[in-house]
């Protein structure tokens, strides 16, 4: 299997924890896309142009990052990061499109402050953006209890969304005033799929 990757993108790192959490990473051969034009894509592999994608042995190309987890998890035999139906699977999944939204959010943030040509940007958007980045962290904050011992899609998802903050936004510091999911990303992120994975600095 051939991962079309950046080393900065959140959801390259939920793939990567993913395929590491189920024993399946040296199975995979990572390669970059390319950054030299953003605005058309970076994934020639992904109609979208986004990473990543997961192309298969059949040639099969797989994407979203979602798509390619659970497609990881049903190969694994070491996890199961994905419950199988009813409220438990909707739960996780409800928790995994909460921490999705929140790094797309931020994803676009970032797009639109250091991307965007001069002058192009929207400080109301960008504003609004950062609205469902602190509601979604509020969110955490109030029910990490439902959650905090848990290994699945939904944990990987809010770790990874918790690291790209840090990285791209440590200055907001979305710690403060959020000791209990601080306290359990402090504990989760301690897993060695996820220490493996912190992004570069740019």
């Amino acid at each position: 299997m051939k991962l079309c990757y950046s080393p900065t993108s959140p959801f390259v790192r939920k793939v990567v924890v993913t395929a590491m959490e189920a024993g399946l990473f040296d199975t995979i051969e990572t390669y970059r896309g390319d950054v030299s034009d953003i605005f058309k894509g970076i994934n020639p592999t992904n109609p979208l142009g986004k990473v990543p994608s997961l192309t298969l042995d059949s040639d099969d190309t797989l994407f979203d990052s979602v798509v390619i987890c659970e497609y990881l998890n049903e190969l694994s035999d070491k996890v199961d990061l994905f419950p199988a139906k009813g409220v438990e699977r909707a739960r996780v999944m409800t928790l995994h499109a909460l921490a999705d939204g929140m790094t797309d959010a931020a994803y676009q943030r970032r797009m639109d402050s250091a991307a965007m040509p001069e002058g192009e940007g929207s400080p109301t958007w960008n504003a609004r953006l950062r609205v469902a980045m602190e509601n979604g962290l509020d969110h955490l904050e109030k029910t990490v209890d439902t959650f905090k011992d848990d290994l699945n899609i939904g944990t990987i998802a809010v770790a990874c969304a918790l690291g790209y903050f840090d990285f791209r936004f440590s200055h907001e510091n979305w710690r403060e005033g959020r000791p209990q999911l601080a306290a359990w990303y402090e504990t989760f992120s301690n897993r060695p799929s996820l220490q493996e994975t912190v992004p570069p600095e740019a």
